[in-house]
């Protein structure tokens, strides 16, 4: 059985700490606002807003911590349900950012909000596209298309991000974080009528 004098233990705990903190591995990135404690919504509370719209799925979503750069963002899966059609892509791209943008808890987004969508082939939504025209994405952005499979996808820039790429009125429209709650705008999704 291993036995330390409680002097080497503390001075084993100091040293551990000390080059942890040294190493770049102790709380990083302290600039980037976290944990609001008031405004938007919690990621439970979005969550729940989500599994109330008819037609969609929704997975994967959240915030990621700092990258070794210091980036952070928000993304989130989205799948079309069968029976229905996303009549207004660009109010769920907007409703989407504006609604991860809003989130409190866990970092600030200050890269981009990536949504990843999986409709119907049939449907040709290109989400990168629908950034483009909606003015949310650098019109400089290649459009990958929809895959095989109905899969697309966009990153829309925000904060500091944003003029970085060309959009700085991504910052202007979201506001200071954490952002208003947006309502889930009617007739985005409907029924399919084949």
């Amino acid at each position: 059985m291993f036995s330390a004098h409680p002097r080497r233990l503390a001075a084993l705990a100091t040293a551990l700490l000390a080059s942890t903190v040294l190493s770049g591995c102790g709380p990083a990135y302290p600039e980037i606002p976290r944990d609001a404690e008031t405004g938007g919504q919690t990621l439970v509370e979005l969550e729940d807003t989500l599994d109330s719209i008819e037609g969609l799925t929704f997975s994967d979503v959240g915030g990621s911590d700092p990258s070794i750069k210091g980036n952070t963002g928000f993304g989130m899966k989205v799948t079309l349900e069968e029976g229905y059609q996303l009549a207004n892509p660009g109010a769920l791209l907007v409703f989407l950012t504006e609604s991860a943008w809003s989130v409190r808890d866990g970092y600030m987004p200050n890269i981009a909000v990536e949504i990843h969508y999986m409709g119907p082939v049939d449907d040709d939504i290109d989400m990168t596209a629908v950034g483009i025209e909606a003015g949310w994405v650098p019109s400089t952005s290649s459009t990958p298309g929809v895959a095989d499979n109905g899969f697309t996808s966009v990153s829309v820039p925000v904060a500091d991000s944003a003029a970085e790429k060309g959009v700085p009125e991504n910052a202007l429209r979201l506001g200071p974080w954490p952002g208003d709650v947006p309502e889930v705008p009617t007739g985005m999704v409907v029924e399919r009528r084949d």
